[in-house]
C-alpha cells in the first residue's frame, strides 16, 4: 500500500513578485527532502515534481532489507527553464515491501523548496543525493530525525496557504498535559 502526500500548485513567487521581478537573476530552483527507509524490510519511495511550465522530475529509489538506518538527503536543481514557472506540484510517496497490511514504508523530513540566486556550479538541471551520518547519541533511536539544515530566510510566524486544500501552520502553542 503507497502512502501518498500530494501538493497541488505551490507558488514559486510571493503576491509581491513577478516573473519580471526576477527574470534578470534566472534563480535556480532547489527542492530537497530526506528520506529514511525502514530498517526491519525493504522499502522504496518516489518523488515527483510537476512545473507549470510542463518540466517534470521523478526520482525513485529503493532500499534493501537490514539496511545502514541512514537518512538520505535528495536534491534537485531546476536551472534550464525558458520562461520561469509560476508553480509546481509536489508528490510524495513510499511504501514497504512486506505487503503488511497499513502503511509502514519510509519516512520523509525537511522537505523544503526554496530559489538560489547566485551559485558557481554549473548551469545544467542536476539530481543529487547525500547520505547522513547518524550522531553517536542517535546509534540506538531508530527514528532519529536529520540534521536540521540552517538557512538565512526569514520565517513567517503565521501560516502558509497555498490553495485552500493544504495550510501549515508555526503555531506552537501549549499542548495538554497527560496527566
Amino acid at each position: 500500500m503507497w502512502g501518498q502526500f500530494f501538493q497541488p500548485d505551490i507558488q514559486l513567487l510571493s503576491g509581491k513578485l513577478s516573473w519580471q521581478d526576477v527574470a534578470c537573476f534566472h534563480p535556480i530552483i532547489e527542492f530537497s527532502i530526506c528520506v529514511a527507509p525502514r530498517w526491519d524490510c525493504a522499502s522504496e519511495c518516489r518523488i515527483c515534481l510537476t512545473f507549470s511550465d510542463g518540466h517534470r522530475w521523478e526520482c525513485e529509489r529503493n532500499f534493501p532489507q537490514w539496511n545502514d538506518k541512514k537518512w538520505h538527503r535528495l536534491i534537485y536543481h531546476y536551472k534550464q527553464y525558458q520562461q520561469f514557472p509560476t508553480s509546481v506540484t509536489v508528490l510524495l510517496s513510499g511504501k514497504d515491501r512486506q505487503f503488511w497490511a497499513g502503511y509502514y514504508g519510509v519516512k520523509f523530513a525537511q522537505t523544503r523548496l526554496r530559489l538560489l540566486l547566485h551559485t558557481d556550479e554549473n548551469e545544467t538541471n542536476q539530481e543529487s543525493e547525500i547520505i547522513l551520518e547518524p550522531k553517536d547519541e542517535d546509534e540506538f533511536v531508530q527514528g532519529s530525525e536529520p540534521d536540521p539544515v540552517h538557512d538565512d530566510l526569514p520565517v513567517d510566524d503565521n501560516f502558509v496557504d497555498q490553495d485552500s486544500s493544504t495550510s501549515y501552520s508555526t503555531d506552537r502553542g501549549s499542548e495538554p498535559d497527560d496527566d
